[in-house]
């Protein structure tokens, strides 16, 4: 059988388990391996279960025929139920009718069924009314309410788009300035709109139908009793007590810059220079990745649930909680690269003529971004449906070594996400594999590969291929090596070794410099400057007489050079 007719990750996997993993290890979102049960009827209702819960998130593949814990070979059992008949049975128990393929595959002389199951247009159930959606690696039942939430965002229904119970005269003043004054920002048509008349201003938005505020109205420019948009706390420690918050029935609008400047109002950012002489002011939360999971709270939350959006502040952690989960089909494993789907597609329309935010999927990728250029973890998403999503940005001083280097990457390379998490990968170890990358990164293997390669261009200089073997391998260039030294999370045995034999070379003759450091250790005249310039800084160095710029500063022993 073609092996077009299914996803290459069904293949690779089939792989890696005759060569001696399990198969569920390899379990995802989108594949799934079972074994024939006891009769064939109750084969079929275990297919038939796992079809629904994929087709109720963006689908799948179902392997039938392989052992969940078995390793190696032994794990292909193989099947003899009929295709003819998984189909037909998935598609008499489902509501509405899951057509699905089932298509026949041989592998170690063993016959396996992939049944491949596409996102269905509705939620997806049994005859009997039970639904479920993939979450990981599990399916989880839903309730009724729960998969009718799903159903109304599978089908596009936009809540902020229906009419409110509230006319013109409910606007806020102090909401319709901000408005006024987003707009006047822009050198666009929208710089006129700032000044027309608010009826005017608010058709031209779509924030009137039949003459009635719009439910996007409503949420950005409304305060109602009882309704409090955002609750702010602020906290000394994550888990301390709460010494500042902010808990107001404002509009949306009002109750986002409210807490945009608690959050700001953070000790004052820390100055960098840069080569250049460029002056480079670093956050604790970096400002852009902030703006962006707040608004992606507001914008994309479920308002069908009457939970505010709850931000928790404290040094080293900032989290936003919005009530309500991802859209059908967005997860925490596709999130950066997964077809835009707003929840309140006028909401958020709106809010990007006003410049709050852009489309969710960008947004994340900006969040991603400006955390890994300041050396931070990416941020962790998670997706508790039905209840909520999560998003955790980690704070605590940013790490200058990772910003200086980012600063001297192109500036197209320092804007793409794919760019900063492979260098967050090969700051935690030192080589990486397409496949070890391609879940970070959320792209398929031979799309990873093509990101690896351009990265590999002699003006980017940032990673090189490690050796000549398969699987290719990536590395830091040495450049990069030497630059980002201090945030590497593992030290290789032959740096360890020179910084040893530099110490014993002083200790013999009282001094060296950075001819010598090069002529003795074969390094290069950036690599013997790095070498002496962390010692330095260390304290087991220091330079020798007054010169202090120049090939021949000389350095001995510092106020920490070992003794004995």
């Amino acid at each position: 059988m073609s092996s077009h007719l299914f996803s290459p990750d069904v293949l690779d996997a089939l792989k890696a388990i005759s060569a001696g993993a399990t198969a569920r290890e390899l379990e995802s979102e989108t594949l799934d391996f079972k074994q024939d049960a006891a009769t064939s009827g109750e084969t079929l209702r275990i297919l038939v279960d796992a079809a629904i819960c994929f087709a109720n998130l963006r689908g799948g593949t179902i392997v039938l025929g392989v052992a969940d814990d078995v390793p190696g070979p032994d794990a292909i059992v193989g099947t003899d139920l009929a295709v003819d008949e998984i189909r037909r049975r998935i598609y008499d128990l489902t509501q509405p009718r899951l057509t699905v393929s089932a298509i026949e595959h041989e592998h170690h002389g063993r016959r396996l069924v992939l049944v491949n199951v596409t996102e269905g247009m509705e939620m997806v159930s049994d005859t009997k009314g039970r639904s479920s959606r993939r979450a990981g690696t599990q399916c989880l039942p839903l309730s009724i309410s729960q998969a009718a939430t799903f159903n109304d965002d599978r089908r596009r229904f936009d809540w902020s788009a229906e009419s409110s119970d509230l006319d013109l005269a409910a606007v806020d003043p102090a909401a319709l300035d901000d408005v006024r004054s987003r707009l006047r920002k822009f050198e666009d048509e929208r710089r006129r709109l700032a000044d027309a008349p608010t009826r005017d201003l608010l058709e031209d938005l779509g924030l009137i139908r039949d003459g009635r505020l719009t439910r996007a109205a409503e949420v950005l420019l409304c305060s109602r009793p009882g309704v409090v948009p955002v609750v702010y706390v602020h906290r000394l420690t994550a888990g301390g007590e709460v010494r500042a918050q902010y808990r107001e029935e404002a509009p949306g609008l009002i109750a986002y810059r409210a807490v945009l400047e608690r959050i700001q109002d953070t000790p004052p950012p820390t100055p960098i220079i840069l080569r250049d002489g460029q002056q480079l002011e670093l956050h604790d939360f970096p400002l852009v990745a902030v703006r962006e999971a707040l608004s992606n709270a507001l914008l994309h939350r479920d308002y069908r649930q009457p939970e505010s959006i709850h931000v928790d502040h404290s040094p080293h952690v900032l989290s936003f909680v919005s009530p309500g989960p991802l859209v059908v089909g967005v997860t925490p494993t596709n999130i950066l690269h997964a077809p835009s789907k707003p929840r309140n597609a006028l909401l958020a329309k709106v809010a990007r003529q006003l410049g709050l935010a852009e489309e969710l999927s960008r947004g994340v990728d900006r969040m991603y971004r400006e955390m890994l250029k300041l050396g931070k973890r990416p941020p962790e998403i998670t997706d508790e449906a039905p209840f909520s999503v999560r998003v955790d940005l980690t704070g605590g001083a940013p790490n200058q070594t990772v910003a200086r280097f980012v600063a001297t990457l192109p500036r197209e390379v320092q804007d793409d996400v794919d760019t900063m998490l492979v260098l967050f990968a090969l700051m935690d170890r030192q080589h990486v594999t397409a496949r070890d990358l391609a879940p970070i990164l959320q792209r398929g293997h031979a799309a990873t590969e093509t990101v690896l390669e351009r990265l590999t261009d002699p003006a980017i200089d940032m990673i090189v291929p490690a050796g000549r073997g398969r699987p290719a391998r990536w590395q830091l260039s040495p450049r990069a090596v030497v630059e980002l030294r201090p945030a590497l999370s593992y030290r290789t045995v032959a740096a360890d070794e020179i910084e040893r034999k530099i110490v014993a070379f002083v200790r013999k003759n009282g001094r060296i410099d950075n001819k010598t450091l090069q002529i003795f250790f074969d390094l290069d005249v950036n690599g013997a400057a790095y070498r002496l310039r962390t010692l330095v800084q260390a304290g087991v160095l220091e330079k020798l007489g007054q010169q202090r710029r120049g090939p021949g500063i000389e350095y001995g022993p510092g106020p920490r050079f070992p003794r004995t």
